[in-house]
């Protein structure tokens, strides 16, 4: 079967169906990205608080998908006061963010 490129693969389709396809793709791709980022104030804010602990605890982790955040959850026991309050604050947001969906 040959490969073909995703808007080669849409012609032919009926506009509508082509549409629907084309944001399905697109929502694929990003849901999983957002699933792991608090919201963007929330995430500021525990950049800002964890500094510290990221480094102590968790700077062998590499940045991206969210494994900063796991890696400080399953620190939580180690985590500065700021810190653990800034985690807090970040799950909430991101809790009243997937709410409000």
């Amino acid at each position: 079967m040959p490969i073909v490129s995703p808007a080669r693969a849409l012609v032919g389709l009926p506009k509508n169906l082509a549409a629907v396809l084309a944001v399905a793709a697109l929502l694929a791709a990003a849901v999983p990205a957002m699933a792991q980022q608090p919201a963007p104030a929330a995430g500021q804010a525990l950049k800002e608080a964890c500094k510290s602990d990221y480094k102590t605890l968790c700077s062998g982790v590499q940045p991206g998908g969210g494994r900063i955040v796991v890696c400080l959850k399953q620190q939580a026991d180690k985590l500065s006061p700021g810190c653990k309050q800034a985690l807090t604050a970040a799950q909430s947001a991101k809790q009243a963010a997937g709410a409000k969906q």
